[in-house]
């Protein structure tokens, strides 16, 4: 079965040093003050959302307006050795 949720202590395992907010408001945030603040085990996204408390843009009814984790380079982190 296949696992649809990255935890914080997965990321940084595997080299990410910083997640984005697509928001202009927070902008960067360190993987390790994230894994100080939430521990481990927590996931990702809800790390994140975390983060982005009051954000005005956080429920914001266009998709690419809101205020939401972003990530470039996951993909290439979890893409699977061949």
């Amino acid at each position: 079965m296949a696992k649809d949720v990255i935890l914080l202590g997965e990321l940084a395992a595997r080299g990410a040093g910083m997640l984005e907010l697509r928001c202009g408001r927070r902008g960067r945030l360190s993987v390790q003050r994230l894994l100080a603040q939430c521990g481990a085990e927590a996931p990702v996204r809800r790390a994140m959302q975390d983060q982005i408390g009051d954000c005005p843009n956080r429920d914001h009814s266009l998709l690419q307006s809101r205020c939401d984790p972003y990530c470039p380079t996951l993909s290439q982190l979890f893409r699977a050795a061949r």
